[in-house]
């Protein structure tokens, strides 16, 4: 992963929830594959590396619990998690610690509605009129499809959602159908970029409609299953998990009722995951951007969802640096904070993660990704 291509990736601002290897050059032949050791020395490299800064990060107060995962070609996937659940609690985090993605739920719901269209079921070009006929929508939000829904082109807006409506609702996915109908009611002209939560939950909405269950039952059996991945949804509630950090810095438990946005919102950035997880789905959607299958979605079906010459499509935001395609998105829920990032000729994952949303913790992995390219 190259600092050159990195650090042009912070030129531009990442997205969040709002409830953010050596340069190898141009091939000139096919490449043979990697021998065994040459990639068992690689991960080494990275594990050495990922445990260095993630340890740092929490010795220097970044955050009191800091993780760190890559995928590189040969899709070894290296994990470091360092510190503890909280300030307050000093209960060391393992490997498996669960971490709050915040709005990088956003890419997982969109590949769960991709998978409806590889069975068939679901045409992303399909006007909204048609997926929501109780809204009598007119134009031009009647002729707005889910395909400008999740890329933020719909006209949405998330400023007629009543939060606490939503933490108090007992029926979930009605609360979230109404929200959505209100804000197709109330949709200003679309075309233009406008990050909103409530066009997610849009599109949870539909996947329930379709699924008959709730989008937690759906995204469990149709991408985390397939992907081997066990991931959750609100604030990670096990007892090795590490817990949110408040503004005042301190740690925000599980049980809280605003540990976390209300799970109408889901569908925007409710999922929390460990880290070798959280890779799987990265690594899948990576492939998806370089024309390759997955467990998940065939290539066809990753075509559709992620093709396109769109700056932001299914949950990713694009930067070109020096001729490099990258792929990332931020997430947060203001108690944590998520970071993916997908290089696409590199074919390469780095994620990070903080149960903390402080600026310190932000700029720790800003300073992180424009020097990943200097191990060794």
């Amino acid at each position: 992963m190259t600092r050159r291509h990195l650090s042009l990736l912070l030129l531009a601002p990442l997205l969040l929830a709002g409830c953010g290897s050596p340069d190898r050059g141009p091939a000139t032949s096919p490449s043979p594959e990697p021998s065994t050791s040459a990639s068992e020395t690689e991960a080494a490299d990275w594990q050495t590396w990922l445990d260095e800064h993630a340890t740092a990060a929490v010795a220097d107060g970044v955050a009191p619990g800091f993780a760190m995962a890559h995928v590189g070609p040969d899709r070894d996937v290296t994990v470091a998690v360092a510190g503890q659940r909280s300030r307050q609690d000093a209960t060391p985090l393992g490997p498996d610690a669960a971490f709050h993605l915040g709005s990088d739920t956003k890419a997982m719901t969109a590949v769960l509605l991709a998978t409806y269209v590889q069975d068939g079921v679901l045409d992303l070009d399909a006007p909204l009129s048609e997926l929501f006929p109780e809204a009598a929508l007119v134009e031009p939000t009647a002729s707005v499809t889910l395909r400008d829904v999740l890329g933020h082109r719909a006209g949405l807006s998330d400023d007629g959602l009543d939060l606490l409506a939503l933490h108090a609702a007992t029926d979930v996915p009605a609360a979230r159908a109404d929200a959505v109908v209100d804000a197709l009611r109330a949709a200003g002209e679309p075309g233009t970029f406008a990050y909103a939560n409530v066009g997610y939950m849009l599109a949870g909405a539909v996947a329930e409609r379709i699924g008959g269950a709730p989008w937690e039952e759906l995204l469990t059996d149709r991408v985390f299953e397939p992907l081997g991945m066990e991931c959750g949804f609100g604030a990670p509630a096990g007892p090795g998990d590490p817990l949110g950090s408040g503004p005042d810095g301190a740690g925000v438990a599980a049980d809280d009722p605003y540990s976390d946005n209300p799970a109408a919102l889901g569908p925007a950035g409710t999922v929390h995951c460990p880290m070798a997880d959280w890779a799987a789905f990265a690594t899948a959607v990576l492939d998806g951007f370089r024309g390759e299958g997955s467990p998940v979605l065939g290539a066809d079906a990753a075509a559709d969802l992620l093709g396109g010459d769109e700056d932001y499509v299914a949950g990713w935001s694009r930067f070109d640096a020096d001729g490099q395609t990258v792929w990332a998105h931020d997430g947060s829920n203001t108690l944590w904070y998520a970071r993916a990032v997908l290089l696409v000729e590199e074919d390469e994952v780095l994620l990070l993660a903080a149960n903390t949303a402080d600026e310190a913790a932000v700029t720790r992995m800003d300073e992180l990704l424009s020097t990943s390219g200097e191990r060794g």
